[in-house]
C-alpha cells in the first residue's frame, strides 16, 4: 500500500508540473513580440508559479476581457490545488509503516499547517488536476487555445493598424 501511496504522490507531482508549464506557455503569449517564443518560454518557465499566475491574470484583465469569467474558475481551482501541492511537495511529512498516509506541515500565515493525505485523497487530486489541465477549458487544452487564438488576432490587428 505505501508503494502505491508513493506512485499516486508522484502522479500528483508530475500533472501539477504539466499545469506550471502550461501556466508559462500562456505566458509566453503575453509577451509583446511573438517573434522571440523561445526565448520568452525559458524566462517563463524560470518563474516561480505566484508569478506565472500574475502575469496570466494581469494579462487577461486588461486584454482579454472575455476569457476572464473563465479564468476567474480556473484561477480559484488552480489556487485550491497549489495549496495542496504546497503540503505534498514542500511539507515536512510524518508518517511510519505500515500506515497509510502521510501528515505534512507547512507554514501558512506564520503559524503551521496541518494535512492528511491517503491514497484517495491524492488521487482524488491528481484526477483534478487531470481534468484541469487538458479538461473543458483546461489550461493546455480548449483555454490555451482560445487564449492563443485571441492573442495572436489581436496582435495581428495591431499590426495591420500599423501599417
Amino acid at each position: 500500500m505505501i508503494k502505491k501511496f508513493k506512485e499516486a504522490t508522484g502522479a500528483f507531482i508530475i500533472a501539477f508540473s504539466k499545469l506550471e508549464y502550461g501556466l508559462a506557455s500562456l505566458g509566453v503569449f503575453t509577451a509583446f513580440d511573438l517573434r522571440n517564443r523561445d526565448e520568452y518560454l525559458l524566462t517563463h518557465l524560470g518563474n516561480s508559479f505566484d508569478n506565472k499566475m500574475k502575469n496570466s491574470t494581469r494579462y487577461i484583465d486588461n486584454n482579454l476581457q472575455e476569457l476572464k469569467p473563465i479564468w476567474d474558475i480556473q484561477k480559484n481551482k488552480i489556487g485550491q490545488l497549489n495549496r495542496e501541492r504546497r503540503f505534498i511537495a514542500h511539507g515536512f511529512i510524518s508518517y511510519s509503516l505500515p500506515q497509510e498516509s502521510a501528515t505534512t506541515f507547512v507554514k501558512e500565515k506564520k503559524k503551521p499547517s496541518r494535512r492528511e493525505f491517503n491514497l484517495e485523497t491524492t488521487k482524488k487530486l491528481t484526477n483534478e488536476l487531470y481534468h484541469l489541465n487538458p479538461g473543458e477549458n483546461g489550461i493546455n487544452g480548449e483555454f490555451n487555445t482560445e487564449f492563443t487564438r485571441l492573442r495572436i488576432n489581436r496582435g495581428l490587428g495591431q499590426i495591420m493598424n500599423c501599417i
